[in-house]
């Protein structure tokens, strides 16, 4: 976490908490590491965008999975991003975001 300007003004990111959906296994097949490229391959290009500020799995924390840390417009922008995900699309993950109020500065 950076130094946060100021004085100190609220800025809203938002988190999207991935949660194991109906269609989560813990196989791993053909099917499921196709899907896990797509969503690496969904991650490296929101981030190129600007748009995902950092994304990572949880550990030892089911039915959590993961999250997204989205710097965009508005809560329909992030709820759309998440949605579009691979895995959140097949039904392996579901995405459930919120808008998060921090200091101005603290994040990229």
């Amino acid at each position: 976490m950076k130094k946060p300007d100021v004085p100190l003004t609220p800025v809203i990111y938002y988190l999207a908490f991935l949660k194991r959906g109906p269609k989560w296994t813990p196989e791993s097949t053909p099917e499921t590491n196709a899907l896990q490229e797509a969503h690496m391959a969904n991650i490296r290009s929101m981030a190129a965008a600007g748009k995902l500020v950092i994304a990572g799995p949880f550990t030892k924390a089911p039915p959590y999975a993961g999250v997204f840390v989205f710097k965009v417009a508005t809560l329909e922008e992030a709820k759309s991003l998440a949605e579009a995900d691979p895995t959140v699309k097949a039904g392996r993950l579901v995405a459930e975001v919120h808008p998060w109020s921090i200091p101005k500065g603290s994040l990229p």
